[in-house]
């Protein structure tokens, strides 16, 4: 899957989400209903939506619409990495000397690097990586990730398993796992 190479940088902030950029938009019970249900499954028509919260399939529709432009929620596919050949993932803190900016465009830059997240504290940047195997994902990181000008620190934890991934909108009298 070419883990190292570097990837063109136009899908990678494909959520557009960042704090502060928005005002926050008000949700009403019916909004709250309809995200605890894309989170569960984002492929529930609008007619099941609908009947679940006592709207048309239309309204249903016209609802998700809002909540979508509104950068609310966006209905995307998870995929397993394990059940796609990707043995090893990794979450890796950063401690960056320099532009924090330009150290996570550089980030940003390689396949294996899915996920990019700026904040504060003794390591500013946290990203999570994927590699087919253990010694590819050893290479990503002390081969490419470390010599990032800036990158002056890595703290890596490899994953062993998920154990919880919590909706933040959960189901009303949910139980069990998802």
């Amino acid at each position: 899957m070419g883990q190292n190479r570097k990837s063109n940088n136009d899908e990678a902030n494909h959520l557009g989400w960042t704090v502060g950029q928005r005002t926050f938009i008000s949700l009403d019970d019916i909004d709250e209903q309809l995200l605890s249900m894309l989170e569960r499954d984002g492929r529930t028509s609008y007619a099941d939506l609908a009947a679940a919260v006592g709207l048309t399939p239309g309204g249903a529709r016209a609802r998700v619409k809002r909540l979508e432009e509104n950068r609310v929620v966006k209905v995307i596919g998870i995929t397993n990495p394990y059940a796609v050949g990707l043995q090893s993932v990794a979450g890796l803190q950063i401690e960056v000397s320099g532009d924090i900016d330009e150290v996570a465009d550089r980030l940003s830059e390689y396949d294996g690097v899915r996920y990019v997240v700026l904040g504060s504290g003794r390591f500013s940047i946290l990203v999570e990586v994927y590699a087919e195997t253990p010694q590819a994902l050893f290479t990503l990181i002390n081969r490419e990730i470390r010599e990032v000008p800036g990158v002056s620190r890595i703290e890596t934890f490899v994953y062993d398993s998920v154990h919880t991934h919590r909706p933040i909108f959960p189901l009303t009298g949910a139980t069990g796992p998802l």
